[in-house]
C-alpha cells in the first residue's frame, strides 16, 4: 500500500492481480522453485527478470540475506507485523516502487520474500520534519520509521523518538561499513548511522556537496588563453578556495552559451540552501579540521579562522547572479544547466537531472554533455592542503521509539540500506537516493545514471567531508549563524560582526540546552570528521 496522490497513481497504474496479491503481502512471481530458479548459483533471494539482476542478489552470508532470514522466522514465529509504516519524502518514492531497469521493485522483492507489507506515506520533502515531530509529540505511534534530514538526528533523539539501535545492529550485522562495499571510510560510518556514539540511523543518500563545472567553457582556447595571460597559469579546475575565487571573478561577464552572460560562482545563498557553502569554507582553516566548537564545547566561529572564512563567503557574492540571495539548489541547477554559470557546488543529483537527453534524444539542458567535477577546493597550510565538503540534509531513516514492530522495521532498513539493495536502488533514475557506497559506485547501473565522471569526485569528496550540525539544538544552532551571514551578505554587519553576534547565540542555545549534556555530545562527534590532509 502507498499513501499519497502521485503514489497512489501508480498503484492503480499495477495490474488487478498484483493489487489483489499485495494485500496479503505475496506475490507469486517471486515466489518458489520458479522464481529460486531464476537466482544465481548460491543465493537464496533479490530480484532476478532483467540483465545484471546476480549483482544485487543474496544469500544468509550477506547484510540482505540476513535481514530476509530473520525477517522469515519471525513470520515463521508469528511474531511479525501485516505490515511496516513508512514516511518518505514523495521525491523518493519512486526508487522503491518503480521496477528498474525491468521486473520487479524494490518494494516487491521485499514483500514476496517476507510476506509482510511495505506502507509508504508520503510527504513534501519540507513537511517531513514536521510530520516526524506531530507523530513524536502526540506519540501516536503512527509510523514504525521516520525519514527525516540527517541533520535533524540529535533533535529527534533528544525528543525520545528515534530508537537506539546498537543491540540490532550486533544482532544482525549490517554491512554499512564494511570495508570493501560500504563507506569510503571508517568517519563516513561514524557521521551517517551513529549520534552520541550509538546507532540511530540508517543513510539512504547520499547528500555530500560535490563540484561540477562547465568543461567546455574550461577547455575554451580563448578562456585558457585570456587565463593565462590574466594570472601567469593554467585555467584548471581549482585545488584550494583561492584559486576557487580566482577562477569565478575571470568567467564573470565573460560571454557563453547562446550568448549567455556567465556569473562565474554558481552556488545557490538563499536562506538554508547557502548555509554549507559556509560551512565547507570554514572547515578547512585548519589541519586536519576547523571545528564548530573547540574541545570545551566553545564555538570557533568568532576566531580568526572562522572570521576569515566568512569574509571569503560574503565576497564570493561578487561573483554570483544578481538574483543569488533567493537562489535554492533548483535555481543552481539551472545556473549551471544553462551556461550562465561556470562551476558550483551542490547536490550530487545535478548531473542524473541536467546533464541528461530527454526521451525524445533531445538534450535536457543546454549544457548536456559539457559537465564534469572536479574534488572540493581547500586551504592550504604549507605542504599541506585541506580539501573539506559538507553532508546537508541526507535522507536518514530511524525506527520509531514508538513502533509496536522495531525489530521488523529495522530489518526493513538494515535490507534497504545494505549495500546490494541500495546500490540496485540508487541507479534508479526515479528519484534522489543518492549514491554514497564503495559498492555503488563500481555499480554500472549508478554510473550510467550519474555519469562516469561523477564517480571518482563523488567518493572522494565523501571521504574528505565534514558532518555539518545534528547536535540537540540543530534547528537553532543552524538558523542563527544562517541570519547573521544573511545579514552579512546584504551589508548590515560586517562578517566579524556576524561572528561574533553568531557565537553568542550558539552559546546561549548550547547553555540552554544543558552544557552537561552537549559538550560530551560535541566532542564524540570528532570521530565522525575527516582526516584526509592531502599535499598542495
Amino acid at each position: 500500500m502507498i499513501r499519497g496522490s502521485s503514489t497512489r497513481r501508480s498503484l492503480l497504474k499495477g495490474s488487478a492481480a498484483f493489487m489483489a496479491t499485495a494485500a496479503v503481502g505475496i506475490n507469486p512471481k517471486f515466489l518458489g522453485a520458479a522464481h529460486a530458479s531464476e537466482l544465481a548459483p548460491g543465493m537464496t533471494g533479490g530480484p532476478s527478470g532483467f540483465p545484471g539482476a546476480e549483482r544485487f542478489q543474496y544469500n544468509e552470508t550477506h547484510s540482505e540475506g540476513r535481514a530476509i532470514e530473520a525477517m522469515k522466522k519471525m513470520v515463521a514465529d508469528g511474531a511479525a507485523p501485516k505490515k511496516i509504516t513508512m514516511l518518505l519524502a514523495d521525491g523518493a518514492i519512486g526508487q522503491i516502487t518503480k521496477p528498474f531497469p525491468s521486473g520487479p521493485s524494490v518494494k516487491e522483492v521485499w514483500e514476496a520474500e517476507t510476506g509482510v507489507e511495505l506502507d509508504i506515506v508520503g510527504a513534501p520533502a519540507g513537511d517531513i520534519w514536521a510530520r516526524v515531530l506531530q507523530d513524536v509529540t502526540t506519540r501516536s505511534g503512527t509510523f514504525d520509521i521516520y525519514t527525516h534530514p540527517w541533520n535533524s538526528l540529535g533533535d529527534l533523539v533528544e525528543a525520545g523518538g528515534a530508537m537506539n539501535l546498537d543491540e540490532l545492529v550486533d544482532k544482525h550485522r549490517p554491512d554499512w561499513a564494511d570495508g570493501e562495499r560500504g563507506t569510503p571510510t571508517a568517519q563516513t560510518a561514524e557521521l551517517l548511522y551513529k549520534y552520541g556514539g550509538s546507532y540511530y540511523g540508517a543513510s539512504l543518500d547520499g547528500d555530500f556537496q560535490t563540484w561540477v563545472y562547465n568543461k567546455a567553457y574550461f577547455e575554451d582556447p580563448k578562456n585558457m588563453a585570456d587565463f593565462q595571460a590574466e594570472h601567469g597559469r593554467d585555467l584548471a579546475v581549482p585545488n584550494t578556495w583561492v584559486e576557487s575565487d580566482q577562477v569565478s571573478a575571470f568567467f564573470t561577464g565573460r560571454t557563453g552559451l547562446g550568448g549567455t552572460k556567465i556569473y562565474g560562482n554558481g552556488n545557490d545563498m538563499a536562506p538554508f540552501w547557502g548555509l554549507p557553502r559556509f560551512y565547507a569554507r570554514f572547515a578547512a582553516q585548519a589541519v586536519p579540521n576547523m571545528y564548530w566548537f573547540d574541545e570545551n564545547g566553545r564555538p570557533n566561529l568568532d576566531t580568526d579562522e572562522g572570521i576569515k572564512a566568512a569574509t571569503e563567503y560574503v565576497k564570493t557574492k561578487d561573483w554570483s547572479h544578481p538574483d543569488v540571495m533567493s537562489w535554492t539548489y533548483a535555481e543552481g541547477y539551472n545556473g549551471i544547466g544553462s551556461g550562465q554559470t561556470a562551476h558550483l557546488t551542490t547536490y550530487t543529483n545535478v548531473s542524473k537531472f541536467v546533464d541528461r537527453k530527454n526521451a525524445d534524444g533531445s538534450p535536457a539542458s543546454p549544457a548536456t554533455g559539457m559537465l564534469s567535477a572536479y574534488m572540493p577546493p581547500g586551504v592550504q597550510h604549507g605542504d599541506d592542503l585541506v580539501r573539506r565538503s559538507v553532508i546537508y540534509y541526507n535522507i536518514t531513516g530511524t525506527v520509531s521509539s514508538r513502533s509496536q514492530n522495531p525489530e521488523a522495521a529495522y530489518l526493513f532498513l538494515q535490507w534497504l540500506s545494505s549495500t546490494r539493495t541500495y546500490s540496485w536502488m540508487a541507479g534508479n533514475p526515479a528519484g534522489y537516493f543518492d549514491p554514497f557506497q564503495k559498492a555503488n559506485f563500481e555499480e554500472q547501473f549508478v554510473s550510467e545514471t550519474y555519469h562516469p565522471y561523477m564517480m571518482d569526485a563523488i567518493r572522494e569528496t565523501i571521504a574528505r567531508s565534514a558532518p555539518t550540525i545534528n547536535f540537540a539544538g540543530q534547528t537553532a544552532l543552524d538558523a542563527a549563524l544562517d541570519e547573521e551571514l544573511q545579514a552579512a551578505l546584504i551589508g548590515v554587519k560586517s562578517p566579524e560582526d556576524a561572528m561574533q553576534s553568531a557565537t553568542k547565540r550558539w552559546e546561549r542555545v548550547i547553555r540552554r540546552k544543558g552544557e552537561d549534556k552537549m559538550i560530551p555530545i560535541i566532542q564524540q562527534s570528532r570521530a565522525a570528521w575527516p582526516t584526509i590532509v592531502d599535499k598542495a
